[in-house]
């Protein structure tokens, strides 16, 4: 029963004992119409009639319930309509064939429909949860605007500034308010990205500029560490949306300051690659284990090594994934192991006939 319960998720009991008492209530409906019919027609070959419960009880409960009608349709075929009659043993080799080629059919149909009901559910669910996530977060964006601008004020006043005990704990105020600020934003963007979709505005643009660009957006928290910044000289331009990439830079640079120590060293480099212009952050934090590597880029993932330990919501790779995936880009991620650190990569497209009719055109 444990493997039946993992293929019914979100399923209730009672959902489930109802959809097997409907189908059952089917199969007795059609063996009692097909009784009446075979007076007057050959029903020798009735059990792909019983597919009907079976589909319903997949669709209400699931694959459990499926069976079980299924089980039903077998003996109400072999009792009543094959001979001999008012027995289940069934001697003919046709039928015997009939019954087991029916039930892999119903087995397999089941299976479809109990999964088509699950994806029905969540989505629904999925839906739900967006439009919540959507409705709270605007309702929260508004009074911590007020928080942070009444934060930073206070930071720049001179009695503040020069209280030893409060100007830290202005400064922390500020800086949690920020940080908040950041998760809602996260929870805006998935919103937006999962309902809307992302329309790229694709300008020529240097990759430098784009790293800059990031690196200063969070240049207060990398101050916590060593960073080194390589950009590769004569880069290509790349024709990307430039505020979507580096917020999908912004994303990559604040997972490698979360799951390093502080003063750790952590590398920002921009370089040509066969797969187009690379920009890779690089630190010397938590690593990968070879599964978190394949589901990192999830949305909602998050480690279990690191749940009770580091704050997340599981939303910013998952959002970087997406913005560099809309502007025709591809993400990797790459560690030799726990411990080792990681580089997490984001790789953008080179048109090089592109560019090169484009400069050609402004030479004109």
């Amino acid at each position: 029963m444990q493997g039946f319960g993992a293929r019914l998720p979100g399923a209730s009991l009672k959902a489930s004992l109802s959809a097997i008492g409907v189908s059952l209530v089917l199969v007795a409906l059609l063996t009692a119409a097909l009784a009446a019919a075979s007076r007057f027609v050959d029903v020798e070959h009735v059990t792909i009639i019983y597919l009907i419960p079976v589909l319903v009880a997949a669709i209400r409960g699931g694959v459990v319930p499926a069976v079980i009608s299924a089980v039903a349709g077998v003996g109400a075929s072999a009792f009543f309509f094959y001979p001999p009659l008012y027995d289940f043993r069934v001697h003919n080799p046709v039928h015997i064939v009939d019954l087991v080629l029916f039930v892999f059919v119903a087995v397999v149909t089941g299976h479809l429909a109990a999964n088509v009901r699950q994806a029905k559910l969540r989505a629904e669910a999925d839906a739900l949860r967006e439009a919540l996530i959507g409705s709270v977060s605007h309702e929260l964006r508004t009074p911590l605007s007020s928080i942070v601008g009444s934060a930073s004020v206070l930071a720049q006043s001179a009695a503040i500034a020069n209280d030893a005990r409060l100007a830290p704990l202005v400064g922390g105020l500020r800086e949690e308010a920020e940080r908040l600020n950041d998760h809602i934003q996260n929870l805006l963007d998935a919103t937006r990205i999962s309902s809307e979709g992302i329309r790229p505005h694709a300008e020529w643009v240097d990759p430098g500029d784009i790293v800059n660009a990031a690196v200063e957006r969070k240049r207060k928290l990398l101050d916590r560490h060593h960073l080194d910044v390589v950009v590769v000289e004569d880069l290509p331009l790349v024709n990307v949306d430039s505020a979507l990439i580096e917020k999908a830079l912004g994303q990559l640079i604040e997972n490698a300051i979360k799951y390093s120590p502080p003063a750790s060293p952590i590398e920002i480099k921009a370089e040509q690659s066969e797969r187009g212009v690379r920009i890779a952050v690089r630190d010397q934090g938590a690593g990968l284990l070879p599964e978190e590597r394949k589901k990192i880029w999830e949305r909602f993932y998050r480690s279990p090594r690191h749940r009770n330990s580091i704050a997340g919501s599981g939303l910013g790779l998952w959002i970087a994934r997406a913005l560099v995936i809309a502007c025709g880009g591809q993400v990797e991620a790459i560690s030799t192991g726990v411990g080792r650190g990681s580089t997490l990569s984001l790789y953008l497209p080179v048109q090089q006939h592109v560019e090169t009719e484009a400069i050609e055109g402004a030479n004109e």
